[in-house]
């Protein structure tokens, strides 16, 4: 299996019902240059749906493929370089680079939605969804995408969205979730001061709103909501190099936060409480 067929897949496992699984001893160990095979319970099956190297049904300048932005093209107009040609070393300086930007696709948020719709009017995208947003991308600029579960390989992908709704350049994000209360996915971007969170919508394409006036900008990595609408935030921007530590107190890594339940999205500062 080469880089390309590696890089970023997304797998269902399929299990029976009511089964029990068996216990997997141990992770595989992390060995540079060593690729191994999942290891899994017996009772489970993986199956990749997609990978780097999918191309999306609707491509953009930014990006053709599910994993990779056009910074390094092997093709033109629009097939990135997966893998450097052989014998090709990287110039040096900032602009030697000899393949793609790998995006790495981040969390996943599956959903099962009707009547969705992607850049094919006339196609049936089905109900199984997978949402993710892309953590790397040049220049910091990321994007959303959704894999269609129940479509054909030329559907199976849809980018939703690079740019929000006032035509800026979405962030790179990290995590995401489904808000049922006002029918949003949530991502979050792990940039510090320019870090937040961000709404779209679930539909083709995605309208994208920077909610951080109303959740605060930090570094936030995850993001999660319990069945009462109270929004959870980890931040993980943090570290033992800080320039404040309370005197009697540890450095502090990183912070969940948690913002009780928001069901709009005004201008309303919320109040929210942190712990360690």
């Amino acid at each position: 299996m080469d880089n390309s067929s590696r890089a970023f897949p997304r797998c269902s496992l399929l299990v029976a019902s009511n089964t029990d699984l068996t216990d997997v001893p141990a992770a595989n160990p992390k060995i540079s240059g060593v690729t191994l095979p999942t290891v899994l319970s017996p009772e489970l099956i993986q199956v990749v749906v997609a990978q780097g190297s999918t191309r999306l049904e609707n491509p953009s300048a930014l990006t053709s493929y599910y994993g990779y932005d056009n910074d390094v093209l092997s093709a033109p107009p629009d097939v990135p370089r997966m893998l450097p040609a052989p014998g090709a070393l990287p110039a040096p300086g900032p602009g030697g680079k000899i393949e793609a930007t790998k995006t790495e696709p981040d969390k996943n948020t599956y959903l099962i939605l009707k009547q969705q719709d992607g850049s094919d009017p006339t196609y049936d995208y089905g109900k199984h969804f997978l949402f993710q947003g892309h953590e790397l991308g040049v220049g910091g600029q990321g994007y959303i995408t959704r894999v269609n579960l129940d479509a054909d390989a030329r559907h199976r992908i849809t980018l939703l969205a690079t740019t929000d709704i006032h035509g800026n350049a979405l962030p790179v994000f990290d995590g995401s979730t489904w808000y049922p209360f006002s029918q949003r996915l949530l991502f979050t971007a792990e940039n510090g001061a320019n870090g937040g969170v961000w709404q779209a919508t679930a539909n083709y394409p995605s309208t994208v709103e920077d909610i951080s006036g109303v959740l605060g900008r930090g570094g936030y990595e995850g993001i999660q909501a319990d069945n009462h609408g109270n929004i959870i935030i980890v931040e993980d921007v943090g570290g033992s190099s800080g320039s404040y530590t309370r005197m009697h107190a540890g450095p502090t890594a990183s912070f969940t936060v948690s913002f009780p339940t928001i069901r709009s999205t005004s201008s309303r500062a919320a109040s929210y409480r942190h712990c360690r």
